[in-house]
């Protein structure tokens, strides 16, 4: 009995293992037909053969429809996009309700590209159509953040007296001490004003981890820890991770810091964003870093802000009064701008705010007999049922609308 299971469970895994092969062999010929598919697809369009383009939309679509489970899964996000394209190729046919159709389609497939399709002259003659209209309104409140935000009500500001306070770790704790001496953070800050020091620092650890936001979190999770493996492993970290080493970068100079988690409305959206605040003294407020990006923002007079007035400012003008350091990047390779960053990025992920109650070493790295951390939820409006939850990791949430609370001074200040 035993040899014939060993035989039954050979035959299961040679078999896994070919239907594995037949599958990646499956989407890599998918793959070079959509490639050679696409490249027919612009040659046409340039050629304005609306007929031919249209009609190579339509077979993609076909094929996927009809393809493979793997196929299915690695082109889901092809599929909005083609339905998309060929609404306009319909259209410039003068096939005015199949074109509406397939618009409608994209959008139901989870289209977002809200500021193109408002503009496109391609369906420029479906603008005054209700159906156009219904499919426009449906891609702003997906894709337009500023419009969203703008909609997330106003804070109901009601105190919870029972909520803990914020807490940080003197800059003379033994870990900070040890970071700010084997990294020789005294040098990196600076010696000039508080705010050349944040930027210093800000700096710094930009260039000395780089961003990896696929990347899985190392489950030791502190400054020189993440430091050392990123240069063991040549590795990346994600967001989280760099606002992490910024905060302990900030505390082991005596700053008081801050990691804050950036939430989008959307709960299947899963791309949240992780930046620094640290308390300035000269200005009596928090300061927005943001480490993966190299960035801070300030208004058009120079003043730097906080998350508060950045979100404040998005809701009241969009990205007009706002200004992002000309060397804000990713990586050291993609420049970022105002439009990308703060119109649609940060909009969408300032709707509602996360932050640790302490703020110290180690502070989500697991430990067996460690206390449970906690963290305080800012919500917009009524987006929250207000209540306190226990996350599956025993971490606790406490939900607020107050952003005084949420941003008062730290202690002894």
């Amino acid at each position: 009995m035993k040899q014939l299971l060993l035989s039954v469970l050979l035959v299961a895994t040679t078999l896994f293992a070919h239907a594995q092969q037949q599958s990646s062999a499956e989407v890599t010929e998918f793959k070079n037909y959509t490639t050679k598919l696409e490249n027919e697809r612009r040659a046409a369009t340039d050629k304005k053969e609306y007929i031919v383009a249209g009609n190579l939309c339509a077979e993609w679509i076909n094929k996927y429809e009809h393809a493979s489970p793997a196929i299915v899964q690695n082109f889901k996000g092809w599929n909005p996009g083609m339905y998309y394209n060929l609404a306009c190729y319909l259209n410039l046919q003068d096939k005015k309700e199949e074109a509406l159709t397939a618009l409608e389609k994209c959008v139901a497939l989870g289209y977002a590209n809200y500021s193109n399709t408002k503009v496109d002259t391609d369906l420029e003659s479906l603008h005054e159509d209700k159906r156009f209209k219904a499919a426009l309104q449906t891609l702003r409140e997906r894709g337009d953040m500023t419009y969203v935000l703008q909609r997330s009500g106003a804070y109901s500001k009601e105190l919870n007296r029972k909520l803990p306070i914020f807490s940080y770790q003197p800059a003379t704790a033994p870990e900070l001490l040890n970071f700010k001496n084997k990294y020789n953070l005294d040098s990196i800050s600076g010696n000039k004003d508080e705010i050349s020091k944040f930027k210093n620092l800000l700096y710094w650890v930009h260039n000395a981890v780089k961003h990896d936001g696929n990347s899985d979190n190392p489950p030791s999770k502190n400054a020189i820890d993440l430091i050392e493996i990123c240069k063991k492993e040549n590795r990346g970290v994600n967001c989280r991770m760099m606002a992490t080493i910024l905060k302990d970068a900030y505390q082991a100079e005596g700053f008081k810091a801050r990691m804050v988690t950036c939430l989008p409305k959307d709960t299947a959206d899963n791309d949240c964003h992780v930046i620094t605040i640290v308390w300035s003294n000269t200005l009596n407020k928090w300061i927005w870093m943001d480490p993966t990006f190299n960035a801070y923002v300030s208004d058009t007079k120079g003043n730097l802000l906080n998350i508060e007035e950045v979100r404040a400012m998005l809701i009241k003008n969009g990205t007009d009064d706002l200004v992002l350091n000309d060397d804000a990047n990713w990586n050291n390779q993609n420049k970022q701008t105002k439009d990308y960053y703060l119109g649609y990025y940060m909009s969408k992920n300032l709707y509602w705010l996360q932050c640790p109650v302490k703020s110290e070493w180690d502070l989500e790295t697991y430990k067996e007999g460690k206390t449970t951390n906690e963290y305080i939820n800012l919500y917009p409006g009524n987006y929250s049922s207000r209540q306190v939850k226990k996350a599956t990791s025993g971490s606790v949430k406490y939900p607020t609308g107050n952003p005084v609370y949420f941003w008062q001074k730290p202690a002894g200040i």
